[in-house]
């Protein structure tokens, strides 16, 4: 498993699920035919993943925002001192 720091297996996971997704809305999408309980299996399929994905950037915003506002409390520190010199 690679860092979490990094993201690294977070990241390949989220690229597997869009890719996956990808698929089934081709597979959806095709001319080939596709059986009514397949296309529900399907449908369903790629719900359950699209919650996933939603879930994932859901939580990578709140990382985001987390750091903005940290990063906007060292940006708002003086540099030298207290100010008051």
């Amino acid at each position: 498993m690679e860092n979490k720091r990094t993201g690294g297996s977070v990241s390949a996971d989220f690229e597997r699920k869009i890719g996956e997704l990808q698929k089934i809305v081709e597979r959806l999408e095709s001319d080939t035919g596709v059986s009514l309980e397949e296309s529900v299996k399907l449908f369903e399929d790629g719900l359950t993943l699209t919650k996933e994905c939603v879930d994932r950037l859901d939580s990578m915003q709140s990382r985001i925002d987390d750091l903005d506002k940290q990063l906007d409390a060292v940006l708002r520190k003086p540099l030298f001192g207290d100010g008051n010199e």
